[in-house]
């Protein structure tokens, strides 16, 4: 039964040394995504802004 939760044990500190990098690439890429789908939705409300302003403008 030792002989079998040694290896596992082994393991372990290196999926703790791991585990902060791959929570910080998640991050990263959640971070990016969301903040593309910001710059997206700016992009319509300024387009639809400037649509408004030339309709205006032209009467």
């Amino acid at each position: 039964m030792d002989n079998v939760l040694l290896p596992l044990f082994s393991i372990l500190p290196i999926l703790f040394y791991l585990a902060p990098f791959v929570f910080m690439v998640w991050f990263l890429l959640k971070f990016l995504k969301i903040q593309q789908e910001k710059n997206q939705i700016l992009k319509n409300i300024s387009d639809k802004l400037d649509h408004l302003n030339n309709n205006h403008s032209e009467t």
